[in-house]
């Protein structure tokens, strides 16, 4: 499997390089990591609880839906879950306890 901007075409080669609607989706996550799930992730740490309000708000946006990680699971070039776990990741273990939770039901 290429990592390229064509999966069907490979001669296009190996490329990293993210298309718009990844760096779109990236912006979008990072911007709700770092404004929502940042903020709160030492409090929700420290009360050792499920942050239901963080998990609701991000519902809300779609980022805790089936569909969203649908759509990142079959992103063409394969980097969209990659992306979504690593800036939810960097917001706290909040946002990876997003993406599991979510996986899991």
């Amino acid at each position: 499997m290429l990592l390229s901007g064509s999966m069907s075409d490979p001669a296009a080669g190996f490329s990293l390089e993210l298309s718009s609607d990844l760096r779109e989706m990236r912006d979008w996550v990072h911007d709700f990591a770092a404004s929502v799930i940042r903020p709160a992730a030492a409090e929700w740490d420290e009360r050792e609880q499920v942050p239901w309000p963080i998990l609701q708000e991000a519902a809300k946006i779609g980022l805790y839906s089936l569909d969203f990680l649908a759509a990142q699971f079959f992103e063409e070039s394969g980097l969209g879950i990659p992306v979504a776990f690593v800036l939810l990741s960097i917001g706290a273990c909040l946002g990876l306890f997003i993406l599991w939770t979510r996986a899991r039901s």
